[in-house]
């Protein structure tokens, strides 16, 4: 579906943060906030709402990511920049509060806003969480995911020292800045991401001859960027500490895969636990992919009843 608006906000600090808009002008504003960190907006997110008939859906390629300006630059690349970029947007397009939809890092985002400015916030739907913590980033890259594809984990990261997450960041930190490996070693970076997001029915075979492009390669130096500092902390405190004693007073919606090998369904857990308003669907037979039917249309249907 094509955009009716499309822009660019620029920064004080130099970002021109791509921005679009789809649906009703006039319809209830909803924020679609991308995965990654770095992941930009894909072709498709707009049918993660159940209609758009009534609804302003406003897309953005976060910093560095996308459409966004300069591509892949980590200045002032941080989770609070990247909540000032939030609001400063909203201010733009004139838009006294929305709805908040995310995945993944977009839950990461979408809670962090929140934290910032709840009384901008009508509800969050969110899926595949994550808190960006140590223990999230140990499940995708040392205890969990690398032991039970240890074949594809071996062949991606042959060339790396693995014996501690860190240790593997470090190493293709210093790859990725080389203009003769950053395409090669992308790859392997983000085909780890993607192979593990299939579980349970991964094949390696339809990944293995997909090159990264230049989105992507920002994409994974962005990763890297982040991953390279967990566990993220805003104001001092890890993600999931953050709310122990907050009260929102907006609706909020966990879907989670149960075989999710990206991010563990305990983090979903922890969230619905924090917030025992909130209602969670952990959905068996799923992992982390938007391609699992079940998580889809769960994430629709709890669209769906925030919206209505």
């Amino acid at each position: 579906m094509n955009p009716y608006d499309v822009g660019y906000y620029e920064t004080e600090d130099g970002h021109s943060i791509y921005y679009e808009q789809i649906g009703h002008p006039m319809g209830m504003p909803v924020l679609y906030l991308h995965g990654g960190p770095g992941a930009g907006l894909d072709t498709d997110y707009h049918l993660l709402l159940p209609s758009l008939q009534n609804i302003r859906l406003i897309g953005i390629d976060q910093r560095g990511a996308g459409k966004s300006k300069p591509l892949g630059s980590l200045k002032n690349n941080s989770i609070e920049f990247l909540v000032k970029d939030l609001e400063q947007i909203r201010q733009h397009l004139h838009i006294s509060s929305w709805y908040i939809f995310g995945g993944s890092w977009g839950s990461t985002l979408a809670l962090a806003y929140s934290y910032f400015h709840p009384q901008q916030v009508r509800g969050l739907n969110l899926w595949g969480i994550f808190f960006c913590n140590q223990q999230e980033i140990n499940w995708l890259y040392k205890d969990t995911a690398p032991v039970m594809y240890s074949d594809i984990f071996s062949k991606l990261f042959d060339t790396s020292p693995i014996n501690t997450p860190q240790s593997l960041f470090l190493d293709y930190q210093k790859k990725l800045q080389k203009p003769e490996l950053v395409e090669q070693y992308s790859t392997k970076w983000l085909l780890w991401e993607a192979f593990t997001s299939e579980h349970p029915d991964p094949v390696f075979e339809d990944f293995n001859q997909w090159q990264a492009s230049p989105q992507a390669i920002a994409c994974a130096k962005i990763e890297n960027h982040y991953f390279l500092n967990v566990p993220l902390l805003i104001n001092g405190q890890e993600v999931e500490h953050l709310f122990e004693n907050i009260v929102f007073d907006f609706p909020i919606y966990i879907t989670h895969g149960r075989n999710d090998l990206v991010t563990p369904a305990a983090s979903a857990l922890k969230l619905k636990s924090l917030f025992p308003h909130s209602e969670i669907n952990i959905i068996k037979n799923s992992g982390h992919s938007l391609e699992h039917k079940d998580l889809k249309e769960s994430i629709l249907h709890f669209g769906k009843a925030l919206l209505e």
